[in-house]
């Protein structure tokens, strides 16, 4: 297994897609038929959950390893 990214770029990347994710709503409410753009919302929130996965598993092995 390979060792997960620091907190700090799990973090910007999560930001990153955040700002995507906004866009990509706003977008969606002013042509609500397009289906790939609908798509390409559904594939950036299920990139945000794992990055939240990825930050949760990063900063639980950050803090292990400073505290001991």
């Amino acid at each position: 297994m390979t060792e997960p990214r620091h907190p700090d770029v799990v973090a910007k990347e999560l930001n990153d897609v955040n700002q995507l994710l906004q866009q990509h709503a706003e977008m969606v409410e002013k042509h609500p038929t397009d289906s790939l753009l609908r798509l390409s919302y559904e594939q950036f929130e299920y990139r945000k959950r794992q990055l939240l996965k990825e930050l949760h598993l990063s900063l639980s092995i950050y803090f292990i390893g400073q505290v001991a």
